[in-house]
């Protein structure tokens, strides 16, 4: 005799870094770098040389490491992903957005967005995609490519201001990242 059962089915999603650092053991748990020091201010250079950081840190210094991101994609005509956690956040560098989208080859501007037809429509090379209801929603991540390959920073949103995450210019790690995104949002991404 077959019994039915009314369940429940909700989806939850895991935590994107933890699904990364999951095929990365041991990552996760190297040392806590203080970045938020200010009497030592990290350069893009400090960061490449360390090669991987881990940090726990707030929106401040993670916006002060993505605008280096951001410059180095610019100065060296390379292509930039960049994601936000909500329209607001996006909307806050909108302007400067749009300025650096028109100095670089290609990019991808993913975020938790209702609507991904931006108000200001960003240049063709620019491909803007919505990742409402993914565990990238969460997500600060900034990559973009060097001569050895794609390099960033991927934090996640613990709330309260606060991120964990960190910075790697290890080309499969990053890769293994981007493959996730693309693989999520049906998207193909080549950093």
């Amino acid at each position: 005799m077959l019994k039915e059962h009314n369940t429940f089915m909700s989806v939850q999603y895991n935590s994107f870094l933890d699904e990364l650092w999951n095929e990365f053991p041991g990552l996760s748990e190297k040392e806590i770098t203080d970045i938020t020091d200010h009497n030592l201010l990290w350069t893009l250079e400090e960061y490449i040389k360390a090669g991987y950081v881990n940090f726990k840190t707030d929106r401040k210094e993670l916006y002060r490491l993505s605008i280096l991101l951001e410059n180095f994609a610019v100065k060296n005509n390379s292509p930039l992903l960049a994601t936000f956690e909500t329209e607001k956040r996006y909307k806050y560098v909108e302007d400067r957005y749009i300025e650096i989208l028109q100095k670089i080859p290609k990019s991808w501007i993913i975020g938790n967005f209702n609507n991904p037809f931006l108000a200001k429509q960003p240049p063709k090379n620019a491909q803007v995609v919505s990742c409402d209801g993914t565990n990238i929603s969460d997500m600060w991540i900034v990559v973009t490519k060097n001569s050895t390959g794609p390099f960033g920073l991927l934090a996640e949103n613990m709330g309260d201001g606060q991120y964990r995450g960190f910075f790697s210019i290890s080309p499969p790690l990053i890769q293994k990242a981007i493959e996730k995104i693309s693989k999520s949002l049906r998207i193909s991404i080549e950093i």
